[in-house]
């Protein structure tokens, strides 16, 4: 650790009781892995499929 070293921190994100994936409506719960991106919710399973068919999307578009 240098004099210049900064600690990253992770927002932290404090979810409403009613929280709910935007993609598939599951419940979810305060510690439970999530993704918020585009305004929208996602749920671990949901965020890890919304990943694979972004990257999917791009990888065909390099390909063209």
């Amino acid at each position: 650790m240098g004099l210049f070293h900064k600690a990253k921190r992770e927002p932290k994100i404090i979810l409403p009781k009613d929280a709910r994936c935007d993609a598939c409506g599951k419940k979810i719960r305060q510690g439970e892995k999530f993704l918020y991106a585009d305004g929208k919710l996602y749920c671990e399973r949901c965020a890890r499929a919304k990943e694979d068919w972004e990257f999917l999307e791009f990888m065909a578009m390099i390909e063209d």
